[in-house]
């Protein structure tokens, strides 16, 4: 699989109006060259995993009628929307990686939609800001980032116009505050950096529990299996908390 496929499934996740959708190619060596004297391995890696790039939509106050955004930190004026394929035998490491490179090669927000090779897609999002030691540098430094699965994602969550339109940086920090609660945020209060938070620490709770109910069912002792179900009941109740705090009571996921 070489190329991305003609029907960009970004641009309508998102519901671009038709003024702020684009179709161009992006060369890899442009997302690299950022990185290519400081960090060539980094460079190398952008080259290696992501097979092609494609700019499918631009954010601006005219495209989408968001006020631009300016403070001490941010100037958001406008905010790239990209799809990327990513090469086969990309480890799963290496694909956040290479997603965190895309939002560093850029100093605004970017919004990156990951193709798989089997055909997922992940959804990116980094909280960022201009290098506060070098300033010159047109790349960002990331805060926070998340990358969800848009398989997940409530239909129509992302729609532009159902996010906060105050101004261009307001719409981005809910795009991220939604995306992270895979489209159904269990409060407007919740701000971006604690929905991303949450959404990590729900990932390592539940994976753990994986790993706890594993262990219980391989266990031979009879103690340490009390000891595993335990551990895991308690698990379960952590997880309960943490998908009650990111996620609306309708709808909410199974406990593993």
């Amino acid at each position: 699989m070489s190329d991305i496929p003609h029907e960009y499934t970004g641009a309508d996740l998102l519901a671009l109006p038709e003024k702020a959708r684009q179709q161009h190619r992006v060369a890899k060596k442009m997302l690299a060259a950022q990185f290519e004297d400081q960090a060539p391995a980094d460079a190398r890696l952008l080259t290696k995993a992501v097979a092609s790039a494609h700019l499918v939509g631009i954010l601006r106050p005219e495209t989408i009628q968001v006020p631009r955004y300016q403070d001490g930190e941010h100037t958001v004026v406008d905010v790239p929307v990209l799809e990327a394929l990513l090469a086969d035998k990309t480890s799963a490491s290496d694909r956040t990686r290479v997603a965190e490179l895309v939002h560093r090669s850029m100093a605004k927000p970017v919004v990156l939609f990951a193709h798989m090779p089997d055909g997922a897609t992940a959804l990116s999002l980094a909280l960022s800001h201009v290098s506060r030691t070098d300033p010159t540098r047109s790349t960002s430094v990331i805060d926070a980032h998340v990358m969800v699965p848009t398989g997940g994602i409530e239909p129509s969550a992302l729609h532009l116009d159902r996010l906060d339109r105050t101004d261009m940086w307001a719409l981005y920090r809910d795009l991220v505050r939604t995306a992270a609660a895979d489209g159904r945020p269990a409060s407007t209060a919740l701000r971006a950096p604690d929905a991303i938070a949450l959404r990590r620490r729900l990932t390592d709770l539940e994976s753990e529990l994986v790993t706890v109910v594993r262990d219980a069912k391989r266990a031979k002792n009879q103690q340490q299996r009390i000891d595993l179900n335990m551990a895991a009941r308690t698990l379960r109740a952590q997880i309960g908390h943490v998908r009650g705090t990111l996620y609306s009571a309708d709808g909410d996921h199974d406990t593993v």
